[in-house]
């Protein structure tokens, strides 16, 4: 009840200068703990009563495997971080005694851990998350049993439309940056995977470090006492980090475009893309780009209701703008119903692109999209585990949850003028690459 009452209180209060205000946009309490080692805790009162969300953010993804031969082992080492240690050498079973929902997760510039489950539990789940973090053991044998099962995973995913086109797309879009890559990696590092256990390790010592990891803890808790409990825990975790060596990417010259074939049963997919900025919480054009992408091709937009409502052209159309710790593609994707109609809708998404750098979008769209924006973000707040998550890009992208405010202001301050600046810098011909994915003759 007392979050229902916070986020209602915030909505009811909101005005577009809510964010400018002393208690700032985000409407829960929070405390940063902050060790001599690095290790950042911040811990929220918000959620059900007697629930915690324990989410464990790793700032390491595949963005940071930028050694040749090495792609996936983000994700795979997000398997091994559940094979225990010397005090719990099974991981699963204490988290099912306790009655823990628990998971993990790897992106392109995070890994992240969680745990939801009884207030009653929190000191066990700190002992048991801080001690696999600081002391995971796992055997050879162990290490390759997993990467048999890395190796399925991939194969699973390389056989799906997306999980093949997607691949195909970066490599493509990408000639240095390690955003090359998918997340679960190339197919040949992957197979050599199981005879990696000692580079294993060296990620384990550079990449899992207190520096480099902040915990965010929401629920219902005693703030002071579980201070204590970080400090107690976590402190005694010995500093290491070692940044990785990313490769700037460089500045694309010409459109790029290929059409690669699905051997098996696909409409075609078409992918334009176009190179972002990275994401920021203070750069009005960063944030524009967000909005741009909702406005030119999200539901609301003219394409979308032409090519998906009425016309009924495509399967699906998206536009996808969100930012990464780098510079990353703006995607619009499409399933277009008929392989004769590829050109055409591609012309459409061109026309569309065409329009927002040369016109002001449409005012109520531009405040409607705004306020969605905001007032999502807000109504998003119901449990522990969402309050967490949607902390997740705050703190991979800046290393703490305190952008969220700014973020808001900025995103208040962005104009109409902005967001055809925004398309004019981002959506330029030379830095397109459209990907196009049939079905393999014969299919």
């Amino acid at each position: 009840m007392k979050v229902l009452i916070k986020v209602a209180l915030a909505l009811a209060l909101a005005t577009p200068a809510l964010a400018q205000q002393e208690a700032g946009f985000f409407p829960f309490d929070y405390r940063l703990v902050e060790l001599e080692n690095g290790f950042k805790a911040y811990l929220i009162e918000a959620g059900a009563p007697n629930q915690i969300a324990y989410v464990s953010m790793v700032r390491t993804g595949s963005r940071d495997e930028w050694e040749p031969g090495r792609s996936g082992f983000a994700h795979f080492f997000e398997h091994m971080m559940f094979r225990g240690t010397e005090k719990y050498p099974n991981y699963d079973a204490v988290t099912a005694e306790i009655g823990a929902a628990r998971n993990a997760f790897t992106g392109n510039d995070q890994t992240v851990y969680y745990l939801v489950a009884s207030n009653d539990y929190l000191e066990q789940i700190m002992d048991l998350e801080s001690d696999r973090f600081m002391n995971l053991d796992y055997s050879e044998p162990d290490f390759r049993t997993e990467a048999g099962a890395v190796l399925g995973e991939y194969q699973q995913s390389a056989t799906t439309p997306f999980g093949f086109l997607f691949e195909r797309l970066r490599e493509t879009a990408y000639d240095r940056h390690t955003y090359r890559h998918t997340t679960i990696g190339y197919e040949a590092d992957v197979r050599a995977m199981p005879e990696g256990y000692d580079y294993s390790l060296s990620f384990y010592r550079r990449y899992y470090r207190p520096e480099n990891i902040v915990l965010v803890l929401a629920g219902d808790f005693d703030v002071d006492a579980v201070e204590e409990l970080v400090r107690q825990y976590y402190s005694a975790w010995e500093p290491g980090y070692v940044p990785p060596q990313i490769p700037e990417e460089p500045t694309q010259q010409a459109p790029r475009r290929n059409t690669v074939e699905y051997a098996g049963r696909t409409l075609p997919v078409l992918t334009v893309n176009y190179k972002g900025p990275a994401w920021s919480a203070s750069d009005r054009l960063a944030v524009a780009t967000e909005v741009l992408g909702q406005v030119a091709f999200g539901p609301n937009s003219d394409v979308y209701k032409k090519l998906v409502i009425e016309e009924r052209r495509v399967q699906f159309l998206s536009g996808n703008f969100g930012l990464a710790r780098d510079p990353a593609l703006l995607s619009i994707m499409s399933m277009v119903i008929d392989p004769a109609d590829v050109g055409s809708v591609e012309q459409e998404i061109q026309a569309t692109v065409e329009r927002f750098t040369e016109e002001l979008v449409d005012e109520k769209l531009f405040a409607d999209t705004k306020s969605n924006m905001k007032y999502g973000f807000l109504m998003g707040l119901e449990t522990a585990q969402n309050v967490a998550f949607s902390m997740i890009q705050y703190v991979i992208n800046t290393g703490g949850i305190e952008a969220v405010d700014e973020y808001y202001r900025t995103l208040d301050s962005v104009t109409r003028e902005d967001v055809r600046e925004a398309a004019r810098r981002h959506l330029v011909g030379s830095g397109k690459t459209v990907v196009t994915m049939v079905q393999a003759e014969g299919e």
